[in-house]
Parts: C-alpha cells; sequence; structure tokens
C-alpha cells in the first residue's frame, strides 16, 4: 500500500446489501457478517439482481453509519447506480455524498490483503499530524482483479 492521495470526491449511489457490524464481531470468523455478502456477488446473484449497474460493474463497499471509532457501524455492499429508483425491492440503496477523502491504494484485492491495508490506514490515523478521520462514509472500490481504492473521509 502506497502512500495516500488527498482528494475530493462526488456523490453516488450504490445499491447491494446492507449488514450492522463492528470490528470485533468482523475479527472473528464465526462471527464475521461481511464474507457471507461477498459470497453473494462473487455467485452473480447480485449482477442480475441490479441490471443498471455504473461504473463499469465494479464492486463497492461503503461503510457509515459509525456509532464512534470503536463502535458499530453498518456495511453496504453492491454496486453503484443511478439513483433510488433503481434500487431493486428487498436490497438498501444509499447516498454517499461528496466530500474530501484520503484514498490508498491495494495491489491485491483478496480480502487478507484488503483486510492488513485497514489495519495499516488505522494505524496511519493515529500518527502525529495526520489527518482526521470523519468517520461519516468510507468506501472501497475493486477496480480490477489487481487494484482496490480504499477511500477513507477525512475532516
Amino acid at each position: 500500500m502506497g502512500h495516500p492521495i488527498r482528494t475530493k470526491e462526488s456523490s453516488f449511489f450504490v445499491a447491494g446489501y446492507s449488514v450492522r457490524t463492528s470490528l470485533t464481531l468482523e475479527q472473528n470468523p464465526w462471527s464475521a457478517r461481511i464474507p457471507p455478502l461477498w459470497s453473494k456477488i462473487e455467485g452473480g446473484e447480485l449482477e442480475q439482481l441490479i441490471p443498471k449497474r455504473l461504473a463499469k460493474g465494479k464492486p463497492f463497499v461503503v461503510y457509515h453509519s459509525y456509532e464512534s471509532e470503536q463502535g458499530p457501524f453498518t456495511v453496504l455492499l453492491g454496486y453503484q447506480v443511478l439513483g433510488q429508483d433503481d434500487v431493486p425491492p428487498n436490497l438498501s440503496g444509499l447516498n454517499v455524498p461528496g466530500g474530501r477523502y484520503l484514498m490508498f491504494t491495494v495491489d491485491n484485492p483478496r480480502p487478507a490483503s484488503v483486510a492488513q491495508s485497514w489495519q495499516e490506514i488505522r494505524a496511519y490515523f493515529q500518527r502525529p499530524n495526520s489527518p482526521r478521520r470523519a468517520y461519516t462514509f468510507d468506501y472501497e472500490v475493486y477496480e480490477n482483479a489487481q487494484r482496490v481504492s480504499i477511500f477513507v473521509a477525512i475532516k
């Protein structure tokens, strides 16, 4: 993972599967709630449910509704769509507002690599003089088979 890049991102809409979880739950394979969502993506089920995907069909993972830095948060795993009208029944839709972000790049989209990158990102924000996280909306974009971009909202 290289040095982060400051960026200003526009708002966008994502439709997909949503779950409430926490770092503690996700660190235990028996209680982790995100991997079952990935199983639905990898099986192609979600692609069939969302025919009007944008961003060339790239998967997005959005983290939001943080209770605190260590507390529970909500995860939406899905695809970018134009708006609420493109969210099929029984799926969640979310408008991710534009804002200031630090973009981190991961050169290996495997779950273990992305999880390790999040540990490094959390450590990065604990350094003196680092920007402060906003804890509003953070997201991952699975660009291709070799790269994931992680956007972390900053104040």
